[in-house]
C-alpha cells in the first residue's frame, strides 16, 4: 500500500476517535449538569423536637407523608440533641408526624418544602393527656422501637384478631397457646417459659388474679370483655413480680363514645348420633353492651355469657363419653373522666362454673372422675392522676375464690394395669381471699449530666391472701393384672380439721430507663420483696438494653438478665395439716402383708442429705423459688410488610417445692416437702410477622426448646385434681417438654366482607412414663424414647358479615378443627402389664362448629 495513503487512513482514524471523545464528553457534561441541576432543586429539612420545658426529646419517630397522609415517604429518629433530618426532598407540600411514648402524637399538615433550601422547623411535644390513657398503652409485639426498651411482649393479641380465630371456647386462655413459648400441658394447664401454670403470673388491669391457694389461673373471662392480651416471657421491668415463669396481662375493654351491642353465638350446636339428633352439644350465647352514660364523662362496658358444653372423649362410647361444663360470666367496667388530669375505673366480675366428669378418659371412666365447682368474685378500683407532669396510678382490688372438688361416690379408688375403677379418692372445699393495694408513679422524663434522659418509675405493692380448706381422702387400692391386691393406702382422717393459712406480701421497686443515645437505651431496676409466710426478704435486680446499630432504626438488638422470685401458694403452707397415710404392701397372694408404714406430711428446710432426721421438721420452713433468666434478641423490619425476630432464652430455677417419700436414720417415714427442686428451660425462637392486604396480620414461628426439672411438684399431687400415689422423685423432661414446635396463624380479609382465619400447628409429642403392675415407674420417667407421635392440626374459621340494615349486621361463621383428620392420639397404654402395652389411641377426629352473631 502507498505510504501516503497509509498516513491518510491514520489521520482519518484519529479524527474519528477525537470526534467520538468530544461527543462523549459533551454528553457526560450535559448529564452532570442535569444531575447538578436536579440536586440543586432538592431540599433538606432539619427538625428540632423539644418537650414543654424546652428539653430535647430523643428517640422520637418522625415521618414525612404525602399531603393526603396515604403514603409514608421517609422516616427519621431524633438524636441526642432532639434533631432529626430529612435529605434529598423534592419541593412540595408534606404532612409531618412525630410520635414518642408518653407524649401526645403531633401531626402538622401543609409543611412546605421549597427547592434548593434548607428548612429548619422546631416542634414541641406535650405530655399525653390522661383521658387518652384510660386503658394501658402496650408496646407493640415484635417492636423495633428503642423507646419500647428491653421488655416487649412476645405476643400482643387484640380482641378483633382473637374473635375471628378458630378457638374452641371463646375465652382468654384458649388463645394463649398461639404465643411461641406458651403451650397447654397434657393436663390442660398453661406452661409459659417451661414453667408450671402456678409459677406464672396473671395480671388483669394491673393487679394479680392468680388463685391464692394453688397459684393457677382461674379467670373465666370471655373474649368480648377483653381489649388485648399480652404475654411476657422475660420482663426486666421490676414492677412485675411474684412469678418465675411468665406473665399474662389482660386489659379489659372500656366503653366507646357511642352505644354498641352484640349478641354472639346464641344458636346452639346440635349433637348427632347415628344420623339422629340427640340434644345439644354446645351453646355459648354472649351479650356485650357498651357506650356512654354521660357524654365525654362516664362510660360503661358490660358482658354476660353462659356456656354449656358436652365434650366427647375419644376411646369411650356414648353416652358415657362426655364431660359437661356449665359456666357463667358477668363482667362490668365503668370509666369516669373527671378532668384531663384525673380518671377512675371500676371493674366488677362474677364467674361461677360447674364441671362434671373432669379428667374423663379411657383409663378413668365416669364413676372415677371428680366434679368441680367454683364461685369467683372480683372487684377493683383504679385511679389515674397526672401529678407533677407524671402519672400516679393507685389500684385497690378484692377477690374471692371458692372451689369444691368431690367424687361421684364414696367407694375406694382402685388402680389396675388396664385402668381405674371405683370413685375419685379426694374431696375438698376451699375459700380463698385476696386483697391488693398497688401504687406506682411514672415520673416525667428527666435530663441529667452527660446528656442522658431518665424515665423513672417507682412504687410499692401490698397483698394479703388467705385460704380456708377442708380436705378428706378415701382409701386407694392398687391391684395387679391377676386381680391380687398389691398395695393399699388409707388416709388418716381422724384428726382432719379445717386448714387455715394467710400471708402478707410487701414489695417495692424503682426502675430507670436511661436513653444514653438516640439508638441506645438501658433498663435498670431493683425490686424488694418480703413474704411474711417465709420470713424471707429478697432483692431482685434486673437489667436490659435495646440498641439500634444502624441509622435506619429498622434493626434492634435487645437483651437482659434478671432475678425473679415466685409467690408461695397457700396450699404448700397447709401441707403439714393434710391427712397422713398408712401404706400397706402385700405379697403376690394379695393377703400376706409384706410391709406397712405410716407416712405423715412434713415440711422441712434441709437439703436431702444424710443423716436425715424428721424431728427437725418445721411447718414454717422453706424458701421462695428463685429464677435467673437471660435472653438475647435480634429484630429486623425487613420491609413494611415483613418483620423478623430471632431470640435465645435461658431460664434456671431453684428452690422449687418437691414431694418425696423418705425415711430418716431412725426408720421413721414421711412424705417430705422440700424447696430443693430445680428446673431449666432453654429456647431458640424464630418468628415472622407478615402484614397482608387491608392490614391483616399473619404470624409464623418455630421454637426449639428444652424443659427439664424435678417431676414431683406439689400441685400434681395436692392441686385441685391431685394424684394419690406418690413415688420417688426424678429429674427428667417436664410433662410439657416440646423440643420442636412450628406454629402459624392469622386472619385474611377477602372481598365481600369474608374473613378466613387458619391456625396451623406441628410439634413434637409430649413425653410419658412407663408403669408396672404395681403402679411403679419403669426406667426414667418422661424419657425421650417414650413420647406421643408428632402432633399436627389445621384449624380454620371462615366467616361472612351481612349488613341487614343501616344499623344492624349479621355475622355467620363456620369453624373446623383438625381438617386433615391427622392421627393425634390422646392416650397410650403405658403399663407394661397391660396386654395392649405401647398402643396409642383416642385421636381427635375432624369436627365442625358454627356461630351466629348479631352486630349493632
Amino acid at each position: 500500500m502507498n505510504p501516503s495513503f497509509k498516513m491518510l487512513l491514520t489521520i482519518l482514524r484519529l479524527s474519528s476517535l477525537l470526534n467520538v471523545l468530544m461527543i462523549a464528553s459533551l454528553i457526560a457534561n450535559g448529564t452532570v449538569q442535569q444531575k447538578a441541576s436536579m440536586l440543586a432543586q432538592t431540599s433538606r429539612l432539619i427538625l428540632t423536637i423539644t418537650d414543654e420545658r424546652d428539653q430535647p426529646v430523643i428517640g422520637a419517630r418522625c415521618a414525612l407523608l404525602t399531603a393526603d397522609e396515604r403514603r409514608t415517604l421517609v422516616e427519621a429518629v431524633s438524636d441526642d440533641q432532639g434533631h432529626a433530618s430529612f435529605t434529598d426532598l423534592k419541593p412540595g407540600v408534606y404532612t409531618l408526624r412525630v410520635v414518642r411514648e408518653g407524649f401526645a402524637p403531633l401531626v402538622l399538615k401543609e409543611v412546605a418544602i421549597e427547592s434548593a433550601t434548607e428548612t429548619s422547623l422546631s416542634v414541641s411535644l406535650s405530655i399525653a393527656p390522661l383521658a387518652a390513657n384510660v386503658t394501658v398503652n402496650a408496646s407493640n409485639t415484635l417492636s423495633t422501637e428503642i423507646e419500647a426498651g428491653a421488655t416487649i411482649t412476645n405476643t400482643l393479641m387484640k380482641r378483633e384478631e382473637l374473635r375471628f380465630l378458630p378457638i374452641s371456647a371463646q375465652r382468654v386462655f384458649d388463645a394463649l397457646p398461639l404465643t411461641p413459648g406458651v403451650i397447654r400441658s397434657p393436663k390442660g394447664e398453661l406452661s409459659i417459659k417451661g414453667a408450671q401454670e402456678s409459677q406464672s403470673a396473671l395480671i388483669v388491669n394491673g393487679v394479680h388474679a392468680n388463685d391464692p391457694a394453688t397459684g393457677n389461673f382461674r379467670l373465666n373471662l370471655p373474649l368480648d370483655s377483653v381489649e388485648e392480651v399480652q404475654v411476657f416471657q422475660h420482663p426486666y421491668t421490676v414492677e412485675y413480680g411474684r412469678f418465675i415463669g411468665g406473665i399474662t396481662q389482660v386489659i379489659t375493654k372500656r366503653g366507646g363514645e357511642s352505644f354498641h351491642w352484640e349478641l354472639n353465638d346464641f344458636l346452639p350446636d346440635f349433637r348427632f348420633k347415628g344420623g339422629k339428633l340427640v340434644g345439644v352439644a354446645e351453646d355459648a350465647p354472649r351479650l356485650t353492651l357498651n357506650g356512654p352514660i354521660i357524654k365525654d364523662k362516664l362510660f360503661f362496658a358490660q358482658s354476660a355469657s353462659y356456656t354449656i358444653a358436652k365434650n366427647p372423649v375419644r376411646g369411650l362410647t356414648f353416652p358415657d363419653n362426655e364431660t359437661k361444663i356449665e359456666s357463667q360470666s358477668y363482667f362490668s367496667q365503668f370509666d369516669l373522666i373527671i378532668n384531663s388530669k384525673h380518671t377512675q375505673t371500676i371493674t366488677i366480675g362474677y364467674f361461677p362454673e360447674h364441671d362434671q366428669f373432669l379428667t374423663l378418659n379411657f383409663f378413668r371412666p365416669r364413676p372415677v372422675t371428680p366434679n368441680y365447682k367454683q364461685r369467683d368474685f372480683s372487684t377493683a378500683l383504679r385511679d389515674n392522676y397526672a401529678l407533677f407532669n407524671g402519672l400516679l396510678e393507685s389500684t385497690v382490688s378484692y377477690k374471692r375464690f371458692n372451689a369444691e372438688v368431690w367424687g361421684q361416690g364414696q367407694a375406694d379408688h382402685d388402680f389396675f394395669p388396664i385402668g381405674e375403677s371405683g370413685n375419685y379418692f379426694a374431696q375438698q372445699k376451699r375459700h380463698a381471699l385476696s386483697f391488693e393495694f398497688f401504687e406506682v408513679y411514672q415520673a416525667p422524663p428527666l435530663r441529667r449530666p452527660w446528656n442522658t434522659l431518665h424515665e423513672l418509675k417507682f412504687g410499692f405493692d401490698f397483698i394479703r391472701v388467705s385460704a380456708h380448706t377442708d380436705y378428706h381422702a378415701n382409701p386407694v387400692n392398687i391391684f395387679r393384672g391377676d386381680g391380687t391386691l398389691a398395695e393399699r393406702i388409707v388416709f388418716d382422717n381422724r384428726h382432719a380439721k379445717p386448714i387455715s393459712v394467710a400471708n402478707y406480701e410487701y414489695s417495692g421497686f424503682i426502675q430507670d430507663r436511661l436513653h444514653l443515645r438516640a439508638n441506645l437505651s438501658l433498663d435498670l431496676g431493683l425490686r424488694y420483696e418480703n413474704q411474711r409466710i417465709n420470713v424471707q426478704t429478697n432483692l431482685a435486680p434486673r437489667a436490659g438494653f435495646a440498641w439500634a446499630p444502624f441509622k435506619d432504626g429498622k434493626t434492634v438488638v435487645r437483651g437482659g438478665i434478671g432475678v425473679f422470685f415466685d409467690k408461695v401458694p397457700l396450699n404448700i403452707r397447709s401441707f403439714s395439716f393434710y391427712p397422713g397415710r398408712l401404706v400397706t404392701r402385700y405379697t403376690t397372694d394379695g393377703h400376706t402383708i409384706l410391709d406397712r408404714r405410716y407416712y405423715r406430711n412434713v415440711l422441712v428446710n434441709t437439703k436431702p442429705i444424710e443423716p436425715f432426721d424428721l424431728r427437725r421438721r418445721d411447718p414454717d420452713a422453706g424458701f421462695v423459688p428463685e429464677n435467673l433468666t437471660w435472653n438475647l434478641e435480634l429484630a429486623r423490619q425487613v420491609s413494611t410488610r415483613l418483620l423478623l425476630r430471632i431470640n435465645y432464652l435461658h431460664s434456671a430455677t431453684e428452690s422449687i417445692y418437691i414431694l418425696n417419700p423418705e425415711t430418716d436414720f431412725r426408720g421413721q417415714t414421711a412424705i417430705v416437702l422440700r424447696s430443693a427442686g430445680e428446673a431449666q428451660y432453654r429456647a431458640f425462637e424464630i418468628m415472622a410477622r407478615f402484614k397482608l392486604r387491608r392490614n391483616d396480620l399473619f404470624y409464623v414461628s418455630y421454637v426449639r426448646s428444652r424443659a427439664r426439672g424435678d417431676l414431683n411438684d406439689f400441685n400434681s399431687y395436692f392441686g385441685d385434681v391431685g394424684a394419690p400415689i406418690i413415688r420417688q422423685n426424678q429429674y427428667s423432661n417436664l410433662p410439657f417438654d416440646v423440643p420442636h414446635r412450628l406454629l402459624a396463624w392469622g386472619t385474611l380479609s377477602l372481598p365481600h366482607r369474608i374473613t378466613i382465619a387458619p391456625i396451623i400447628e406441628w410439634r413434637t409429642g409430649f413425653p410419658y412414663s412407663r408403669l408396672d403392675a404395681e403402679q411403679r415407674f419403669v426406667g426414667l420417667r418422661n424419657n425421650d424414647t417414650t413420647r406421643f407421635p408428632p402432633f399436627f392440626s389445621l384449624d380454620l374459621e371462615a366467616a361472612k358479615t351481612f349488613q341487614v340494615t343501616r344499623r344492624y349486621g349479621v355475622r355467620l361463621a363456620l369453624r373446623s378443627f383438625n381438617i386433615t383428620n391427622h392421627f393425634n392420639p390422646q392416650n397410650v397404654h403405658a403399663n407394661i402389664a397391660d396386654p395392649r402395652f405401647g398402643t396409642f389411641f383416642a385421636s381427635s377426629s375432624r369436627t365442625f362448629a358454627g356461630s351466629f352473631d348479631i352486630l349493632f
